[in-house]
């Protein structure tokens, strides 16, 4: 088999991986409507309030966590499209790709804007990881209102807001760790790859 064949070959497998990343989305959201769930099941029974603050921090962490693998998959998604757009480019296939004003798959540096944050997602996660930021004010919200009767009310609503920007920053933090993770460690030019002339 020659280079050709055998890079063929490999970008049929790359193919097949960013298929398999793509479909993983929906198992970590499984484990949330469970953990939404049953935490919907301890605020409304009144004999459960013992366990209010461990199904909380439950909630919050793994709202926290499925951001963090979400943030992983993109991390994956991008290496492995990057390596097909270097495959592509050193067998001559770039020239079949439409042409823009950003080369694809270039990292942004630095990363200053919101998208340039969630740069790594596919653009069908940049609808989970909204929804997981909507996810978290609906736990700080139900949180606050079953606990309105136990605390001073600017306590925790101040307690609510706190819980609520910290998960929110975490989520970008993570996102933008990633991204510069990428660029700085994984990330070549597929033109490098080009053949020479």
């Amino acid at each position: 088999m020659d280079e050709k064949e055998l890079l063929a070959g490999f970008h049929h497998t790359i193919s097949e991986q960013l298929n398999s990343r793509l479909s993983e989305s929906p198992k970590f959201f499984g484990l949330l409507v469970v953990v939404a769930t049953g935490y919907g099941y301890v605020l409304s029974e009144h004999n459960l309030c013992k366990l209010f603050l461990p199904a909380t921090l439950l909630a919050l962490s793994a709202t926290l966590w499925a951001s963090w693998y979400l943030a992983a998959l993109g991390y994956a998604f991008r290496f492995l499209q990057n390596c097909q757009h270097c495959i592509e480019h050193r067998l001559g296939w770039a020239t079949f790709t439409p042409g823009s004003q950003r080369k694809a798959g270039v990292p942004p540096n630095p990363v200053k804007s919101y998208c340039d944050v969630f740069w790594l997602l596919p653009g069908i996660y940049h609808a989970h990881a909204a929804g997981l930021c909507v996810f978290l004010a609906l736990i700080c919200v139900a949180a606050c209102r079953a606990s309105w009767a136990w605390w001073p009310h600017c306590c925790i609503i101040i307690c609510g807001l706190v819980v609520f920007v910290t998960g929110v920053f975490l989520t970008f933090w993570i996102n933008v760790h990633y991204v510069r993770k990428f660029r700085d460690e994984r990330w070549q030019d597929p033109t490098q790859f080009d053949p020479k002339p």
